[in-house]
């Protein structure tokens, strides 16, 4: 009788074995992966601490409110302008206050290229600030402000263009940007797209609260607090938005690792059907 897989199933790798036991259970039976056999470790899932509803908004138990707020911080930075008219951004103030709007660091950045333009209507940098025995080198900053940003959650207005200053990366997941929150953006055209808006407006409209006046410039300190508070008045439902995206993520990573698994399957298939085929030919001779 020509050998056949059900017949040679014994012969098969214990490891194979498990693999058609795992595609069985979850293919043949029509069933989504199972999410403790394909955990996704690439997310902290005490970042909202335990939600629980009251009145429509969500709440925190204690213990976990305590911790998270510790995670929290907010960032702020001024830049100078460098090159030719000074329009290249070159990072020149860092400051980062923790959830109680206390000061954790306040920066002056020592400039590598030569500055062509301070900016101070809008920064408030003068040549004084960056040359001061206080300045630190940029490498310095970057690695303070590393240490103190490393498993944290950042709160801020246009992070992006901060991190990108700083040369630094950091999670998406652990980010919380009041320009990027879609009920602060608003659209401008008739095109139905999403604009961040400017942090003064944002203060004066969800906070009563104004900074930023004319004729002043700009205070990172205000502005990193300013964020704060406003992630602060709306974090109930920004965590739940948050919690979502997580949820649909680790859903498609799962899927895509359960797909892997199944093309290893079939790999495997393949070179366990190519061996029996050699082996019933060399039966037969």
């Amino acid at each position: 009788m020509t050998p056949t897989f059900r017949n040679q199933i014994d012969t098969i790798p214990k490891e194979l074995k498990q693999r058609r036991r795992f595609k069985k259970r979850y293919v043949n039976d029509g069933k989504d992966v199972d999410t403790v056999s394909l955990s996704s470790s690439s997310y902290d899932s005490s970042l909202s601490g335990s939600p629980k509803k009251d009145g429509g908004q969500r709440q925190f138990d204690t213990a976990h409110s305590l911790k998270d707020e510790d995670r929290y911080v907010a960032l702020d930075c001024e830049m100078v302008g460098v090159g030719e008219s000074g329009h290249q951004s070159s990072l020149a103030r860092v400051c980062i206050v923790n959830w109680y709007g206390e000061t954790m660091l306040d920066l002056y950045v020592r400039q590598r290229d030569a500055v062509t333009d301070y900016r101070t209507y809008w920064s408030g940098i003068r040549a004084e600030h960056l040359t001061s025995k206080d300045a630190v080198d940029f490498d310095e900053c970057r690695t303070r402000v590393s240490e103190i940003l490393r498993g944290k959650i950042i709160v801020g207005h246009a992070l992006k263009n901060d991190l990108s200053a700083l040369e630094i990366s950091h999670p998406w997941y652990q980010m919380r940007d009041t320009a990027k929150y879609e009920p602060f953006m608003k659209v401008r055209f008739n095109d139905g797209i999403l604009w961040p808006r400017k942090l003064k407006d944002l203060a004066i409209e969800k906070l009563g609260l104004q900074i930023q006046p004319n004729g002043r410039s700009h205070c990172p300190l205000e502005d990193a607090n300013t964020a704060l508070s406003l992630y602060k008045e709306y974090r109930g439902h920004w965590e739940q938005v948050m919690d979502y995206k997580l949820k649909r993520t680790r859903e498609i990573e799962e899927r895509k690792m359960l797909s892997d698994v199944l093309s290893r399957i079939d790999h495997l298939d393949s070179i366990f059907n190519n061996r029996m085929q050699r082996v019933c030919l060399k039966s037969h001779r």
